[in-house]
């Protein structure tokens, strides 16, 4: 979500914050329930693989200093590491199937992490055996040069070091079940006992990444506030208007087959605002022929989703985004030297704008610019909307009497977005994505118009490569911002990256 894994996670908080500033939201592009089944598990586990790899190549070299460093006035010095390097091929492929086979990845069950103890008698009979196959290896080779003290330290040393590796992945996991920040927000439609029967499943497993914000009843007879400890938003109805009220990235219909036929208008507006829609299908004693199942825990689910994309790509999407936010960082705090001087002299205020904007499935995230405007410009704002040159929820002025003339000129390089790079960094917005709307855009938005909020934000997008401001038709911007969505890749990010470059330079559409 991918990169290095958060072994380090909740031990002290500045290594904390790094390392969520590299996962940071790093499923926000994943429409497709990768938060709510095993594929993000799954991915982990992949990192997990790699991890386990390094360890045991660290404690291979590890073992070879101990013994040519410590015990060389015993038995003398170990020939070149050259002579050794070739059981490294053996041990590569090796490890990680055993350690496989004795579950070592599986460090949860139903939701809760083995103990330390447990732990240990996992891995440990797949060291034990992984050094037997490599005594046979030497034997049947008839090699004799190689030391067994080296390879008894070789396999102590391994032991302690996949130990700590793994008592780092129980913190890891444990963090992440508890930690509501990786959690998927869905919302449950169902009838009450349904609701129920699936509401207690997922509490029992924190491990699936579900967080159920509420629930929508079908049934109009039920009186009750509650289930499950989790309120009742309303009747399928409302189900719609829930979603716009409320953050809710996933929708999980948990409902008897009999209603099956009375669901599908309210798919079809969840497809719309690129909402992912599960179907709990062992609820409904239904036969499924060639059609990819999901899985929710033990539950299979048809999964309807508009597009997804695989875990590696998600991964080097926001690798990029961590690069090129620290790229621009240093950029801002060079820019800073003579804009901060600039923006006091012109007009009292701070020099930084900070405005509550709406990011993936309505999150709301503090954006920040630097301040292009006077004081008062939220205040006119209103008064000068019958000025407004965009046709929709969007606000652009030609000759906006509130923007500074220093703020002129940052607007006209671009410049004033640069400390976004914060919010690109923290993980709120993306360097490529739609451009975050404001709070009251939203609430006049369309169903359809919501689609654009259903990934994370970015500080540049189609929007602005085809034309920027030129554009005056929001439904154009939304048409562009989905198109993106539809079509995104890692290259169209670098793509959009360049042409950005290309636009700002030549001033095309910025004001």
């Amino acid at each position: 979500m991918m990169m290095s894994t958060r072994y380090v996670y909740g031990i002290p908080v500045t290594v904390s914050f790094l390392v969520e500033i590299c996962y940071n939201n790093l499923d926000d592009f994943m429409r497709r329930g990768f938060s709510v089944n095993q594929k993000k598990i799954n991915f982990i586990k992949g990192n997990m693989i790699v991890i386990d790899i390094i360890a045991t190549i660290v404690s291979f070299f590890i073992a070879y200093w101990i013994r040519d460093y410590f015990f060389v006035e015993q038995y003398g010095r170990l020939q070149g590491i050259n002579h050794y390097i070739w059981v490294l091929w053996v041990i590569i492929p090796l490890w990680p199937i055993l350690l496989g086979m004795f579950m070592v990845y599986d460090l949860y069950k139903d939701g809760k992490v083995y103990s330390t103890v447990n732990i240990i008698f996992k891995f440990l009979p797949a060291v034990v055996i992984g050094e037997l196959a490599l005594a046979s290896t030497f034997y049947f080779m008839g090699d004799n040069t190689i030391s067994r003290l080296f390879y008894g330290i070789f396999g102590i040393v391994n032991l302690l070091v996949l130990w700590i590796d793994k008592i780092l992945v129980k913190l890891l996991w444990k963090s992440i079940f508890k930690s509501k920040n990786y959690h998927a927000r869905v919302v449950v439609v169902g009838t009450e006992d349904r609701a129920e029967q699936f509401g207690m499943y997922i509490k029992k497993r924190p491990d699936l990444l579900v967080n159920i914000v509420g629930y929508v009843q079908v049934e109009n007879n039920i009186h009750k506030k509650k289930i499950n400890d989790k309120e009742i938003l309303g009747k399928l109805d409302d189900l719609i208007d829930i979603i716009k009220a409320n953050v809710v990235d996933e929708v999980i219909f948990a409902l008897p087959r009999d209603y099956i036929g009375n669901i599908e208008e309210y798919i079809l507006e969840c497809e719309s605002m690129g909402i992912t829609v599960h179907m709990v299908m062992d609820l409904y004693d239904l036969k499924v022929a060639k059609t990819e199942v999901d899985t929710i825990g033990t539950f299979p689910v048809l999964t309807f989703y508009t597009v997804s994309f695989s875990p590696l790509e998600l991964a080097l999407k926001r690798i990029l985004d961590i690069v090129g936010a620290i790229v621009g960082l240093l950029i801002t705090g060079l820019v800073c030297i003579f804009v901060i001087p600039a923006i006091k002299l012109e007009s009292p205020g701070p020099v930084f704008f900070s405005q509550y904007r709406v990011g993936r499935n309505g999150r709301k995230f503090k954006f920040y610019k630097f301040r292009s405007m006077y004081q008062d410009a939220e205040e006119r704002k209103k008064e000068l909307m019958k000025y407004n040159e965009m046709k929709g929820y969007m606000f652009k002025m030609k000759d906006d009497p509130r923007i500074t003339k220093v703020g002129k000129f940052l607007r006209n390089t671009s410049l004033d977005e640069l400390p976004q790079f914060w919010n690109v960094l923290k993980g709120d917005m993306s360097l490529v994505g739609t451009r975050p709307p404001t709070v009251d855009e939203v609430e006049h938005y369309e169903t359809y118009h919501r689609r654009r909020i259903s990934i994370k934000p970015g500080l540049t997008g189609m929007w602005q490569v085809s034309g920027r401001s030129d554009i005056e038709d929001f439904e154009e911007v939304v048409k562009l911002d989905v198109e993106y969505i539809d079509n995104w890749s890692i290259w169209l990010d670098i793509k959009i990256l360049f042409m950005t470059v290309f636009a700002v330079l030549k001033r095309k559409g910025s004001r």
